[in-house]
């Protein structure tokens, strides 16, 4: 965090994991887009046989079912890989879907500060002075 003259600046780092049965890798090619994070299936079968079931992976030939499908490639992906742009729309969208539920709610606004790169949002309203918040989101490598 740091300390402006107009108020307070927050940069928390939140690390994303993907869902049970997948997994993040980073494609660190050297040709445009570099740094690309790629998600992909992961069997899971050793702990799913205790149930009787058979992991994404092998129930499906490879192929996610129906909706676990269109959440995560249509919501966070494009083809394979994880998009900066519809994963921060994802997650300002929880955020202020959420803010109506927390204690602050009530004495300051929260406004989502405009940016299809990353995740910045302003408190205003009676908490002390200007807050602003950039989340700095992240995979696991």
């Amino acid at each position: 965090w740091s300390v402006q003259e107009n108020g307070i600046t927050y940069r928390p780092l939140v690390i994303l994991r993907p869902p049970p049965g997948h997994s993040f890798s980073v494609d660190s090619t050297k040709r445009p887009p570099a740094r690309r994070v790629r998600v992909a299936l992961e069997c899971l079968c050793s702990g799913e046989q205790l149930l009787g079931q058979m992991c994404f992976l092998h129930a499906s030939g490879g192929q996610l079912p129906r909706d676990h499908d269109r959440y995560l490639l249509d919501t966070l992906c494009t083809g394979s890989y994880l998009d900066v742009e519809k994963v921060t729309k994802w997650v300002q969208t929880l955020v202020v879907l959420a803010w109506p539920f927390l204690p602050h709610s009530r004495h300051c606004q929260l406004t989502v500060l405009p940016s299809s790169r990353s995740c910045s949002f302003q408190l205003t309203g009676t908490c002390r002075g200007q807050i602003t918040i950039d989340m700095v989101l992240a995979v696991q490598q």
